[in-house]
Formats: structure tokens, sequence, C-alpha cells
């Protein structure tokens, strides 16, 4: 799995609510009371931490915000049922406690019970200061100078374990020895495990690996230039420190809306197998600033046999853009499936692309496609992948996707705070819910930490097969 940059916003903040329907803003003890997670040690951000996030300024508006987000999903919810919950008794329960917090963390626990209730992904409490902060970004999209860093190696839960699945090989970890399949033990002198052992055995799968890399990757974090001090078990199961300095990152920085800043990415390059071209694009968030990226990898890659696009890690982003997408790969306006709001019906029709950036005619690309996705593939990548999938137009490989496909916008309360909220249902073209479900690939191929420490990828190498013998064999330019 080739290296590519995490959104860490994502990462500190969306994931958890895909999870749990806790806030972002929860502190560790907030998780303990909503999730039933054990607590961790002071030193390694457990309850001692959490008193400082607690320690914000006064709530004084608690009353009117909490009504405002109740009076909010109430108006925008798609389902009148409230997925089971009576939410008027709810506000009644709630709203005393809301009445008594006396500072912003104690307002959000209040919150993020009320929202996590409804059991369903895509409903978080961005705390202010994380929305407000800007990490070097300008809206439209600059690349980032002297801010955040990358730590510039990704990793997934296997079995109990946080295994490396892919490292930048212009890295300062590649430099340093980092290798995919290596598992990571410590951060900073706190273990990684106990971090994993708290999330509960019970949840489901998906649940639990989207949980693990989020509690994970939240301690990856740092100032470009930082060091962080990591320990590892290698090739040999043997002990490796390893000191690590974080990298410039490699995206754009950009910015929707009242949302905090994101780093968007889009590569694309061309391989051979067997005689046939195939073209690999990968992209880790739906903005729009990658459409023109996309577009151009296209152009660039038209004449390819196949397609491979590897969407592993793409928690989603811009819905809508998953009908421009899917147009380079369809010759007529299909649906990709419909979201379903409360006052009506929206169609997601793919838009066949006849022209290339330079505005030269040309036909939708009908080449075989290949999806290649993971547990961390959610929201518009999941529209996207279970459109095509049933339309018949891609073979997706990998593991089951998150499940966690609700349509949603942020809204800013009274108190600063923004409300992400999800306000539609996503019916695929199956006729199903994408929501729970999520997408099962034509070819379930699990990670294996033998072929990641070999210089393997399975399930990319197993799309590329695919995809180069579905192609006939022809003469390139």
């Amino acid at each position: 799995m080739p290296f590519f940059p995490a959104n860490r916003w994502f990462a500190t903040g969306l994931v958890t609510v895909l999870l749990t329907g806790c806030a972002s803003a929860a502190p560790p003890s907030a998780s303990v009371a909503a999730g039933g997670l054990r607590p961790l040690p002071a030193a390694c951000g457990g309850a001692a931490a959490a008193s400082t996030s607690l320690a914000a300024a006064p709530a004084t508006d608690a009353l009117i915000t909490f009504d405002t987000a109740w009076a909010i999903i109430r108006r925008t919810h798609w389902d009148t049922t409230y997925n089971g919950v009576n939410w008027l008794a709810l506000r009644d329960e709630l709203r005393p406690r809301a009445e008594a917090a006396r500072t912003r963390g104690e307002l959000r626990l209040v919150l993020s019970e009320m929202v996590g209730r409804l059991k369903q992904s895509h409903f978080s409490i961005i705390p202010q200061e994380v929305s407000d902060a800007t990490s070097g970004a300008a809206e439209g999209g600059e690349k980032r100078t002297g801010a955040s860093g990358t730590v510039g190696f990704d990793v997934r839960l296997l079995d109990s374990t946080m295994v490396v699945v892919a490292v930048d090989t212009g890295g300062s970890a590649w430099q340093a020895g980092v290798r995919p399949g290596w598992t990571l033990e410590t951060v900073a002198g706190c273990p990684v495990a106990p971090r994993v052992a708290r999330i509960p055995s019970s949840l489901e799968p998906r649940r639990r690996a989207l949980m693990a890399w989020q509690a994970t990757s939240g301690t990856l974090n740092g100032r470009e230039g930082d060091t962080l001090a990591l320990q590892f078990r290698d090739d040999r199961d043997g002990p490796r420190a390893v000191s690590v300095r974080l990298d410039a990152v490699r995206g754009t920085i950009t910015k929707f809306g009242n949302l905090p800043p994101v780093e968007a990415a889009l590569s694309w390059q061309r391989v051979q197998h067997d005689g046939r071209s195939v073209g690999i694009i990968r992209f880790n968030i739906w903005m729009p600033v990658l459409a023109a990226q996309f577009d151009a990898a296209i152009d660039s890659l038209r004449n390819s046999d196949a397609i491979v696009l590897d969407v592993r890690g793409n928690l989603g982003g811009i819905g809508g853009m998953s009908m421009g997408f899917a147009g380079h790969f369809l010759d007529s306006a299909k649906a990709l499936g419909e979201m379903q709001q409360r006052g009506g019906t929206m169609r997601f029709l793919a838009n066949p692309r006849r022209a290339d950036t330079r505005n030269r005619p040309v036909q939708p690309f009908a080449g075989p496609l290949a999806l290649v996705v993971d547990p961390l593939s959610a929201s518009t990548t999941e529209i996207f992948a279970a459109g095509l999938q049933a339309l018949g137009r891609a073979t997706v490989f990998g593991t089951q996707t998150a499940g966690q496909a609700l349509p949603s916008v942020p809204e800013r309360l009274p108190n600063g705070d923004i409300l992400y909220h999800a306000i539609a249902n996503f019916i695929g073209a199956t006729g199903a819910p994408v929501e729970g479900a999520g997408v099962t690939p034509n070819r379930v191929i699990p990670l294996d930490r033998r072929a990641l420490l070999g210089g393997r990828d399975p399930a990319l190498d197993a799309a590329i097969v695919w995809a180069a013998q579905q192609a006939p064999r022809r003469l390139h330019p």
C-alpha cells in the first residue's frame, strides 16, 4: 500500500463520530462515559489531561446552544422517528444538565450524549478552537508552510496490533529505516497497545479498525521539524527504536465552509503488467481542489488499458463530487443512488465527460476499472464505490468499507462550536442504504503482515492483475 497522507482533522474528529456518535471534543474521560472505554494513564493522554479540556471558558450560553443544536436536528433529520429515539423526551432529560454546565467541556459532554443517542454516523460537536484553527492554511487551498508535519507512514489495525502499511519513500521515516509490516509499539514513550485494548472487543471489526486508527493517528502529530521517538517491532520481531523527524506535508491544504482545514492529495502513475498498461490513481479526500487534478490524471492515463482507483483511507468529503468523477467512467447519466431528505429526494446522476482538460472531445474511459477499499474508505468514497459496483462498471478489491455514508452539513452554534450533523439517508443503486453495510468487495483481500514485510500489497496487486487480464492487448502510441 503506497503511502498517502492522512486527513488529521478526520483522524481526531470525524472518525470518532463515525464510530460512536460521540463529540469530537470529548476527552478520554468522556469516551469512558459514552463508549465504555478504559481510561489511559494521565501521562499518555488520560484523565488528568482531560481536566484541562474541561477547564475551558464558562458556557454562559449553554441553554441557548443546547436548544439550538436540539432544534436543528429536530428540523433537519430525515427520519421523523429519529432512529427510534423520543426526541422530545431526550430534550427534557438532558436540558437540565446543559443548564448546569459551567464549562464548554461540560456542555460538549451533554451535546455529545444527545447526538450519540441517535447511534448514527456523521454527528459531532467540533470545538470552536478546532474549527477556527487555520494551521497555516488559507481559503481556497494553498501549500502548507511551516505548520503541521507528517510522520511519513500510515498504520492499520491487524489483529490486536497497529501495523505500518505504507511509508513515504521520500520521507525521513523511510530514511530512518521504517518499513511496511513493522508494528508500532510506543509513541513518545506511551504504549500503543493500551489505546487499542480499551476499544470494546464487542464492536464490529470495521468500527474497531477505524477507532484504533483514530486513536493511534492522533498521537503521530506535531509541527514540521519536530522529532517523535518511536518504538517498533521489525521484520524479525525485534525491538527497533527510531527517531523520526516530521516532514512537510505534500498535499494542498483546503477548507470547506466552517470546517477545519484538511490536507488534500492526489497522485497517479502507470504500471505494466503482462503487456498491458494499467493506470493507478490515489486520492485521500473528496474536495474541490482535487477535481482538476483528477481530470488531469484521467487525461494522462486515458490511453491506458485499464485504471485502478486506490481509495483506501479516503474518509469522504463533498458528496456531489462523486457524480463528476463517475462521469469519467460512465457513458450515460446513470444513477449512483439517491439522497433522501425530509423535504425530498435527490438522485446522484453521473455526469459523462465529453471533453478533456484542453476542451478536446473525448469519450469516458471505457476500459476495465478496479477500486481498492478498506475500513477507512467512508462516506462519499462509499457512495462512489457502491454505485459503480452496483452498475457493473467497477470491480472492488480489499476489505469491507466503513458503512458510514450519511450526507451531512456543519452549522455553527451560538457558543461558537460546530454541530456536524447528517441531513439525509443515502440509498445505493441496489435500492439498499449504504449506511451500515458499506461496500463488500468483489474480491475480499485482507491485510497480510508477511506480504507487507515482503514489499507486497496484495489488494492493489490483485486489482492490477485483474484489470490487466480484462483488457485486450493493444498497441500503445
